[in-house]
């Protein structure tokens, strides 16, 4: 009986211990000209969380995860949203730490980045152009490569055959 009364009054006379379990949530800054929205969660003692699982929930399906993943060795995580709204990211620890943050992504920043981010987009004309041609001078390139090399039927000088 004791014990049960001795635990919480240790925890009561040391707030310091019962502080030394909880989580801190940032949105970094300095990112958003690529449209990526980078988290960082640290304990309160100031500690990275480092390589903590992650997940993320979208706008369109908040009870739903999209993507589980970890952190950075310093805590950090970062992802590139593909639509406005308010995006919910968690962090857990196998201790059962956890902290969230709810981040707020307007559809004129990020929700477009992510489309180009993601390769979806179509290339501007002028470097298609370059890409088309550069694709036919490869293809003649390697051709000219073929032949100049004399990959022929036929024996050689010594009696070997060319495959």
């Amino acid at each position: 009986m004791t014990r049960r009364i001795l635990a919480p009054g240790i925890a009561l006379l040391f707030p310091a211990i019962l502080a030394a379990h909880g989580v801190e949530v940032s949105r970094a800054t300095g990112t958003a000209g690529f449209g990526t929205e980078t988290v960082r969660f640290m304990y309160s003692t100031g500690e990275e969380m480092a390589y903590t699982v992650v997940r993320v929930y979208a706008p369109s399906g908040p009870g739903t995860e999209i993507v589980q993943s970890i952190t950075d060795r310093n805590g950090y995580y970062s992802f590139v949203p593909d639509e406005e709204g308010e995006w919910r990211i968690s962090a857990e620890d196998d201790m059962g730490h956890k902290g969230e943050i709810t981040l707020a992504v307007a559809g004129g920043g990020n929700a477009g980045a992510g489309n180009a981010a993601g390769g979806t987009g179509a290339a501007p004309p002028a470097l298609r152009v370059i890409l088309g041609l550069s694709l036919i001078l490869n293809i003649f390139a390697a051709y000219g490569f073929i032949l100049g090399r004399g990959f022929k039927a036929g024996p050689r000088k010594g009696g070997e055959h060319a495959y």
